[in-house]
């Protein structure tokens, strides 16, 4: 008959086994989950990435909205509180000239562009590699700020499909945000990728 401490030491080796196994096997699924897609990326594929690369963001970007007015609330200047904010549909507005880098903060790419106005930053784009999820900025010059949409890139499709809830202000006309707002109703939107 073996002492109680010989029969422990033999079953903690044994959790020990099965769970440098478990460790082994699961090394092996992950390693199975990633693939090299022929140009030097690594895509995960196993529900972690969307197979979102730098390529895919670059050349012609359109958006087009469905007709709506808004108004702007709880706006971090309330001075700002019920301003107007009109989308026009049927229209398709074009950004060609698009500058695309990775995002310093995160694992994104960043998309800025000129479009109909002319101005640097007509369009802002972020699209997160790991979900596709996206924020595009649209310049409505009138209202003299940008549209705020989020979706998701489908990239089989080349499109997102957004819902936009807030407007960005450049009171000071420097070309930059100012003041933040939210929009009393979504405008839904699409927003053409490369």
């Amino acid at each position: 008959m073996e002492s109680k401490g010989g029969i422990e030491s033999r079953e903690w080796h044994g959790c020990r086994r099965i769970g440098f196994v478990a460790t082994a096997l699961l090394a092996l699924v992950a390693l199975g989950g990633c693939n090299d897609s022929n140009n030097g990326d690594t895509i995960n594929v196993n529900g972690l990435d969307c197979g979102l690369v730098r390529d895919d963001m670059v050349g012609r970007w359109t958006v087009s909205y469905t007709q709506a007015t808004r108004s702007t609330i709880n706006c971090d200047n309330a001075t700002f509180n019920n301003k107007p904010v009109t989308v026009v549909g049927g229209v398709t507005n074009n950004f060609d000239t698009v500058t695309v880098i990775a995002s310093p903060g995160s694992t994104s790419f960043t998309a800025n562009a000129s479009g109909p106005v002319g101005k640097d930053n007509e369009l802002m784009a972020n699209i997160e590699a790991d979900s596709c999820l996206a924020l595009v900025q649209i310049w409505e010059d009138a209202e003299g700020g940008w549209v705020q949409c989020i979706g998701t890139a489908d990239l089989a499709n080349r499109l997102l499909n957004v819902i936009c809830d807030s407007f960005d202000l450049d009171t000071d006309a420097d070309g930059a945000a100012d003041t933040a707002c939210s929009l009393n109703g979504s405008i839904t939107g699409t927003v053409g990728i490369p």
